[in-house]
Formats: structure tokens, sequence, C-alpha cells
């Protein structure tokens, strides 16, 4: 089966604290032009699909009902990630077992740290994330969020918090059960092949969809062969320039 895996589109409602980035309409373009280039059999919204630390589902809902149901009618599989804990469609994980017994492991990895894998760290998150929406009702507070967003997102760097060695730690136990597993989470794109009892295993991570980017895994579940593909917020989708179907095993 052919897989796309892509995470962490935080669809929001579009103000101007958003951090999805996409007109609904042209994010659908986009993906409908990836799923049939690649003959893709299914999508997979590995988690932070939603942005519910700060918004509501409905508030969501109202300003994405174009996008929202595309994603039901296709029947996307939904995981679970740290700002969507709340939506009852997703899962915790989802697992698939190929034709020579290999196990495809695919989970947000939110649960390799003390706030967003824990029931306190998740309580703390919210307060935290309560008292930044009231300070930011002041102009100097507004004024330095913008500032911080803004060179965040000029460096693209990736927080100490989501430090890509941590998650990668992570998959390693993970990889001790599972041959191939693919989280998202810290928003950055990565593949990593290594070995365990003399067993080749691989760790991904999908990137995300936020802030107008759009970076995703491919993968065969058969060969377990996988790509990935990484379009800036800039740049045009020419569906030539994209890689081939996942060649590299």
């Amino acid at each position: 089966m052919r897989l796309l895996i892509l995470s962490d589109l935080h669809i929001d409602t579009g103000d101007k604290f958003g951090t999805f980035g996409w007109k609904p309409k042209r994010f659908i373009k986009t993906l409908e032009a990836i799923i049939n280039h690649y003959g893709i059999e299914q999508v997979v919204l590995n988690g932070d699909v939603y942005e519910l630390y700060k918004y509501s589902y409905s508030e969501i809902l109202s300003r994405n009902q174009l996008l929202i149901d595309y994603f039901r009618e296709k029947g996307f599989v939904f995981i679970r990630g740290n700002h969507d804990l709340w939506n009852l469609m997703a899962k915790e994980h989802y697992n698939i077992t190929n034709s020579y017994g290999k196990i495809i492991h695919i989970e947000h990895g939110h649960n390799a740290d003390f706030l967003n894998g824990t029931s306190l760290g998740r309580f703390i998150g919210r307060m935290v994330f309560y008292i930044l929406k009231y300070l930011i009702k002041m102009r100097w507070a507004e004024r330095l969020y913008f500032k911080i967003v803004e060179y965040d997102d000029e460096v693209n760097r990736v927080p100490r918090k989501y430090n890509s060695y941590k998650y990668l730690l992570y998959s390693l136990k993970l990889l001790k059960k599972y041959d191939v597993v693919i989280l998202g989470h810290t928003h950055k794109l990565e593949t990593h092949k290594m070995y365990y009892i003399n067993q080749r295993k691989q760790y991904l991570n999908c990137g995300t969809c936020s802030l107008g980017r759009f970076q995703a895994v491919l993968l065969d579940t058969e060969t377990l062969a996988n790509e990935t593909i990484k379009i800036g917020k800039k740049s045009k989708l020419i569906v030539e320039d994209l890689p081939p179907f996942p060649l590299k095993k």
C-alpha cells in the first residue's frame, strides 16, 4: 500500500495568530495533486491536525468547513497529537503489518516529553496558553510575541524542547518492537537508518504542514521504500519536480 503521512497542520481560525498558513482550497489542491501523482492509497494525518489549545473545534470548523469535510469524505486516518488531544475521531497510534511480517508504527511523538506526554504536563501547557491569550491583548506583549514568532520562522530553527536527539532516542526504544517508526511533533523532516539485532530499522519524521509549508513522508508498506517531500511556503507546486515514488529502501 502507498501511504502519505503528514502532520502538524495546526489548522486554526486563520486570524493573525494562526499557524496553519494555508487557504483551504489551495491546501486541498496541493494535497490532491500529490495524491494523484503518486497513486496514494491512504493518507495519515499524524497529529496536531487542529490547534485546539488556542481555539475550540467549532471555531475552527466555522472557518475551515470545506477542508474538514474533505478530510472526512476521503477517509483519512487521524492520529492524536498534543494540540488535538480532544479530537475524538483520532487514534493514539496506527500500525500496519505487511505481508513479510514487518510492522510500521505511526504516532505523533509527543509522549517522549513531560509537558505533552503526561496529564500534569498537559495541564501546565494549557495554563500557559490561557495566560498567553490574556497577555497578548496588551500592545507590548503583542509586539513581543510577533517578534519572537518572526525570528523563529526566519531562522527556521527547532525549539530546544523539540531537540531532535530526544525523539531519536525515543524512536530507538520503539524500534526494538517495530521495523519502521514514523513520528511528527518536532516540525523537522528526518530520516535515520539503523540496525538492531542484524535487522534493518528506520525512523522517519514527517515534518510539518504549518506556516504555509508542505512536508510529508511517502512510504510503500510492502517494500518499506520511502521518500520525503518538502515544499517551501513561498514555493509553487510543480508536480514534475517532485521526487519519484519511493525507491529508497
